[in-house]
């Protein structure tokens, strides 16, 4: 894995496009503020919503089921002449089960999106890593040919490159 520390965000930019475009492996950047594409509005899509819209679904149906066999299988009671699968005593909890599974289909999303939790990242033993914290721009390869990669950051003028061990 190579780090390397760049003084302007352009650099990180130009090189993190020309690492992306020659295939040079997987590129990351870290900066201390939101990346330049929330500037352009350029929005990325996400499988999120649709996650949390099963997790809703899966919910509510679950919740409605369940209270249609608990009144009408399990244990069927006549109270008031009511029929055994009177649902719209359900409808406040079918949908206080499908907010529940929203939001934990959400989460459980949310940290397998985001590759959490991951206690140690190799990158964060490098030096310039702390200067992503501080203002500067740091980009982190890992490259299928090492020396390539270095020849490619070398040309848009580093403050720092280190080589880290996965």
């Amino acid at each position: 894995m190579i780090v390397a520390a760049f003084a302007t965000e352009k650099g990180m930019r130009e090189a993190a496009a020309e690492m992306r475009h020659g295939d040079c492996g997987f590129v990351e950047t870290y900066m201390a503020m939101e990346p330049w594409e929330a500037e352009v509005g350029v929005k990325g899509g996400s499988v999120l919503p649709a996650v949390m819209l099963g997790g809703g679904i899966v919910g509510g149906l679950g919740g409605f089921l369940m209270q249609a066999y608990a009144t009408t299988v399990s244990y069927p009671q006549n109270i008031g002449g009511r029929p055994d699968l009177s649902w719209p005593s359900y409808v406040p909890a079918t949908f206080e089960l499908a907010v529940l599974g929203a939001v934990v289909a959400g989460m459980a999303g949310f940290l397998l999106l985001a590759g959490m939790p991951r206690l140690y990242e190799p990158a964060d033993e490098a030096d310039c890593m702390r200067g992503a914290m501080l203002g500067s721009y740091v980009l982190v390869v890992r490259p299928a040919d090492s020396a390539e990669a270095r020849r490619v950051l070398a040309r848009h003028a580093p403050i720092g490159i280190k080589e880290v061990a996965e």
